[in-house]
């Protein structure tokens, strides 16, 4: 309770890929883990520029035989930042044999504030620039977030490929320009000293909106006819118990019922946590009589808010 500079729940173990807490405060909370590491395909993106080149995520099979090995599934998200030609970081070595090698992009990890992360820039026509059918690596040292020192002992995560859009004309194509940056988005598992923060609002009452809907109060069925169909079965003879509902009742409130001459019948009590609660009542006096056939008169009184008079039958 940051409020309160209290601590509700200490040191819960999360067991498996979801846990709830202990009811606290009228509230438990949720918790869900989401284990897998994966791209997610729908939120990854341009967040700046209006490039049309498509963008192959994931792992580039190109070069599965070299990389795979030492794959890895970094949870993190990261963006790419396009430069002019050769101001980019340089690339991380390809192979154990290939040297660094100029870029225009510049990578930061977003999810742990690292920038100039590391890359493999996979540049198949020389030229220095990203564009169509090269590829990206982000490269890692052997542990999240190290950098990795040389070839042998560096990781290969997620990958980037930048594809033309057949569909559209040559002239019409757009290769990202100095500026432009696209997003890369992962689920992540939970990692420690991450914490979520929320904020409750205590209940309140609209007086006049709590009178108005005073006026929605109804009893149903109206008129009660027989037997109603929501009514218990029951194995007994007689005809068994008998039963009206009073609907939208607000939270609090004293029911009185009456005869048309305005002798008192019954008087229920409702309380609920809900502001459109509801009441049964079976049709019993409160001497504990079955009531008789005619009209009566209902008289809901809520304190703090208003009262509702209305009408029921009860009929043969």
């Amino acid at each position: 309770d940051y409020t309160a500079r209290d601590t509700l729940v200490s040191f819960t173990a999360i067991k498996g890929d979801e846990e709830q807490t202990p009811v606290l405060h009228g509230f438990a909370v949720d918790i869900k883990n989401d284990s897998t590491v994966r791209v997610i395909q729908a939120q990854s993106k341009w967040s700046k520029g209006n490039s049309n080149y498509l963008v192959q995520l994931g792992f580039d099979s190109r070069y599965a035989p070299a990389y795979e090995p030492r794959r890895v599934f970094y949870p993190a998200d990261f963006e790419i930042t396009f430069t002019e030609k050769g101001e980019g970081d340089l690339g991380f070595p390809a192979t154990s044999f290939s040297q660094r090698n100029a870029s225009n992009i510049v990578v930061k990890n977003v999810t742990e504030n690292i920038d100039h992360f590391q890359f493999v820039f996979r540049d198949n026509n020389n030229d220095s620039t990203f564009n169509a059918g090269d590829a990206v690596f982000f490269v890692s040292g052997d542990s999240a977030g190290k950098a990795a020192e040389v070839f042998r002992n560096a990781r290969f995560s997620w990958s980037i490929t930048l594809v033309k859009d057949t569909t559209i004309a040559e002239a019409q194509q757009r290769l990202p320009q100095p500026g432009d940056v696209f997003r890369l988005v992962t689920s992540k598992p939970f990692r420690r000293g991450e914490f979520f923060e929320f904020v409750t609002d205590a209940p309140s009452l609209d007086s006049q909106q709590a009178q108005s809907d005073l006026d929605k109060i109804a009893v149903v069925p109206n008129p009660y006819v027989g037997a109603a169909s929501w009514e218990p079965f029951s194995t007994n003879v007689g005809r068994g118990e008998r039963r009206i509902y009073f609907l939208h009742l607000p939270r609090e409130c004293t029911i009185r019922i009456y005869t048309i001459s305005g002798h008192l019948v019954q008087t229920l009590q409702h309380n609920s946590s809900n502001d459109d609660g509801q009441a049964a009542w079976n049709l019993v006096s409160r001497d504990g009589m079955d009531i008789a056939y005619g009209v009566y008169i209902f008289h809901v009184d809520a304190p703090s808010v208003g009262t509702k008079i209305g009408r029921f039958a009860v009929l043969k």
